[in-house]
């Protein structure tokens, strides 16, 4: 199948049935009443996608921008039928609107959780109350999101709302990976794999996980950074380290990167830019003297759920001695990476492997990271990393059944295990290419 009406044919088909697999999930219902029959789609849609866009040869049309634009529709089309359905995975959404309806009414949410006596003329008003979670502690997520989260509620008070308008956030997230792929001469068909990916579609439009909103100025960094201009990239990821603190990582090598070439004084910039740009949008939330971090402490000293290593060694050594080796580990592994002096995007996949394996906590969207530099440095094992990470949500299955709010114990050997499995495949691939 080499001619061009036939790649084309294929490369809609694919389109097509990741829409109809969008539909058939938005059918049924609250997806935590339906968990196994949305992984039987969920999966046979990440098979496809895995499988079918290498099928197709590279395009030999001259216009990157006409390509970049069905994908990015057929990727709307992906999210549409979902975006009419109800979050039910995951409550977060919900967390997002009563905060910026908070930081509207100028109280600081890092300060005043959503229980707080000082916030309560706010319940009645609040249709969400009932979804809002963790509600005796203050906020977590960085000041940036907080200013959009306010943005976005300023113009409609809903949760369908912001759903809506970081689905948007999200195709817009696809037109800078498009430019970046384009910009470092990848191929322009692999952005399928995060644009239609059924994992982005259902964690952004049903779930409204704001990962895009962070991960947006970091791709828009590393395609500043790929086209020569330091200071700007270093602002885009003030950005996004102000938006979700890992939007910091390409900062950290980019830095390193001019730092071994002697290029002092773009080091400087990217460093200073960051910094300075995520004070700017922090600074007003810290004007009472106390830093914005609100329950970041508590998120990270006590949360646990669906780790690797983690919940290996748990069990032996205990909650707290593990933590610290997974730290620990996570550090080393860091400074491997910095020695290797790989670019900054391709640095800042590998520690983002080694977070997904060494973390204590990792939700499904979480994949979204990795997923996002997935077209520009393909990798089976990151694919599969990323893709089979929704198996953590049949915990919902359990507790559904009576039982705790934790998946089977064969899940994490599957999502850990498979990708670990396929890291020699991935290293075999990369020594054919390099000798070819």
């Amino acid at each position: 199948m080499t001619s061009p009406g036939a790649r084309s044919l294929l490369f809609h088909a694919t389109a097509a049935a990741m829409v109809a697999l969008s539909i058939l999930t938005a059918r049924l219902g609250p997806l935590t009443d339906a968990v196994p029959r949305w992984l039987a789609l969920y999966l046979l849609g990440l098979a496809v996608l895995l499988v079918v866009p290498f099928l197709w040869p590279p395009p030999t049309s001259s216009h990157p921008r006409r390509r970049l634009l069905v994908i990015v529709l057929w990727a709307a089309a992906i999210r549409i039928p979902l975006l009419t359905t109800e979050p039910t995975l995951s409550d977060d959404v919900f967390r997002y609107v009563w905060e910026g309806r908070v930081v509207l009414e100028g109280a600081d949410p890092f300060d005043l959780p959503p229980d707080s006596s000082e916030l309560a003329y706010l319940v009645p008003h609040a249709p969400e109350w009932g979804r809002v979670n963790h509600r005796h502690l203050p906020a977590i997520y960085p000041a940036a999101a907080q200013w959009f989260f306010a943005g976005v509620v300023s113009v409609r008070d809903s949760v369908g709302a912001m759903r809506l308008a970081l689905t948007g956030v999200d195709l817009l997230l696809v037109c800078a990976l498009g430019g970046l792929l384009v910009r470092t001469r990848r191929r322009l068909d692999l952005l399928v794999l995060y644009a239609w990916h059924p994992l982005v579609a259902v964690e952004v439009a049903n779930s409204g996980h704001y990962e895009p909103l962070a991960i947006l100025p970091m791709v828009a960094g590393l395609l500043l950074f790929a086209s020569g201009r330091p200071a700007s990239a270093g602002a885009a990821w003030g950005v996004a380290l102000a938006t979700k603190y890992l939007g910091v990582l390409p900062a950290l090598f980019a830095g390193a990167y001019h730092l071994r070439r002697r290029r002092w004084l773009r080091a400087l910039l990217v460093a200073g830019l960051t910094v300075v740009v995520a004070a700017a949008c922090s600074a007003p939330f810290a004007l009472d003297g106390s830093p914005p971090v609100g329950s970041l402490g508590t998120y990270a000293g006590n949360w646990a759920h669906n780790g690797a290593l983690h919940g290996v060694l748990e069990p032996y050594i205990g909650y707290h001695p593990s933590r610290r080796v997974c730290l620990g580990l996570l550090g080393l592994w860091t400074l491997v990476v910095l020695a290797r002096n790989h670019p900054p995007g391709r640095a800042t996949a590998a520690v983002l492997i080694g977070l997904l394996y060494l973390s204590p906590v990792v939700h499904p969207w979480y994949g979204l990271w990795l997923l996002a530099l997935l077209p520009v440095w393909p990798s089976l094992a990151a694919a599969l990393l990323t893709g089979l990470l929704p198996l953590s949500y049949l915990a919902w299955t359990s507790a559904g059944a009576g039982g705790p709010w934790e998946a089977p114990s064969w899940v994490p050997w599957v999502e850990y295990g498979l990708p670990a499995a396929a890291w020699p495949l991935d290293a075999a691939w990369r020594r054919q290419r390099t000798e070819a």
